[in-house]
């Protein structure tokens, strides 16, 4: 199974991202909340975390290999979950994550039903059934995922602290993820020794929280 793709996102479309790895293009599906930020990435090199699925009809024999990606190993899981709702479908709820997931985790546990029928393919019943079977199962979703940091938008000393990093045997996707994680909580930061201990921190803080 497909579970990581890291590349080149080559276009966007619609509805899915043309990955380019080493001369092989893939097709990946992403939900719509990730479109704005994967256009600016476009160009750029990224890791994706993927779902792969087969779609079609298990007693028919046109089966179509499908893959979903994701910006975060966090927004992953959130689908995973997500997908176990009723009626539910990855393509459905690829067009319901609209919203970033903290979003729809703070509206899922506080029972925000108007929230959730704001949505595209969520009616009230299905919202409704979307916070009995999830309430209570999505705190750990309620802190904003920090995407990767073009290299385009990176100060001299962000760059200095991912060639550190990438030197120390960490894959350059990671690295950049970590870095826009910990700008993202503490924008001071201006040295790049700095920025790579925070930047580990917030890879601890990750891992610790399953992400």
């Amino acid at each position: 199974m497909i579970c990581r793709l890291t590349g080149k996102v080559a276009s966007l479309g619609e509805d899915a991202a043309v990955m380019d790895l080493g001369g092989v293009s893939y097709e990946v599906m992403v939900p719509a909340s990730a479109r704005p930020e994967l256009q600016r990435l476009v160009g750029n090199e990224i890791t994706l975390f993927t779902v792969q699925y087969l779609e079609g009809n298990p007693a028919g024999a046109n089966l179509v290999p499908r893959l979903v990606g994701f910006l975060a190993e966090s927004d992953r899981a959130f689908f995973s979950l997500f997908t176990k709702v009723k009626g539910i479908s990855n393509r459905r709820a690829l067009r319901a994550m609209a919203v970033p997931i903290h979003q729809l985790a703070g509206a899922i546990e506080r029972g925000d039903a108007r929230l959730l029928t704001s949505l595209p393919e969520i009616g009230k019943k299905t919202a409704a059934q979307i916070i009995t079977d999830l309430q209570g199962r999505t705190q750990r979703f309620l802190e904003p995922s920090a995407a990767p940091l073009p290299m385009a938008e990176m100060t001299d000393a962000q760059r200095v602290a991912l060639e550190i990093l990438v030197q120390w045997g960490d894959r350059r996707a990671d690295a950049q993820r970590w870095i826009a994680a910990a700008v993202e909580r503490d924008p001071a930061l201006a040295e790049p020794d700095a920025i790579v201990r925070a930047a580990y921190r917030a890879r601890e803080t990750r891992v610790a929280s399953g992400e």
